[in-house]
């Protein structure tokens, strides 16, 4: 599986990214959500679930995953927030700071 994994916050997005690569997942990460299109856009069909921050600044994560349903409805779409209800988000959520269970277990409700 590989995971884009979305988020502002250097130190957040790598130990997110380093438990992905645990899970024995290939995962590919951005700094802002003009990155991950970006990102996305190479790589379309391999693209299998996007993991994004809620709370970044420019566009933010409701914007990104909204763009990449737009164009790319097949790709599993997961928030990562630890403001969530600061934002009205439809779809799987998962709270920061998260568990290597916690997101092992997201990302197997979003890929099935």
């Amino acid at each position: 599986m590989l995971v884009v994994c979305v988020d502002d916050d250097l130190l957040v997005r790598q130990v997110t990214s380093d438990m992905i690569r645990h899970l024995d997942h290939k995962v590919l990460e951005a700094p802002d959500a003009v990155s991950a299109l970006d990102l996305i856009a190479c790589v379309p069909d391999r693209i299998d679930i996007l993991l994004t921050d809620v709370r970044m600044p420019g566009m933010n994560g409701v914007s990104l995953a909204n763009a990449v349903r737009t164009r790319h409805p097949e790709i599993g779409i997961i928030y990562m927030t630890g403001y969530a209800g600061e934002f009205d988000l439809t779809g799987p959520v998962l709270e920061k700071p998260c568990t290597l269970g916690d997101l092992e277990r997201m990302l197997d409700k979003v890929r099935h």
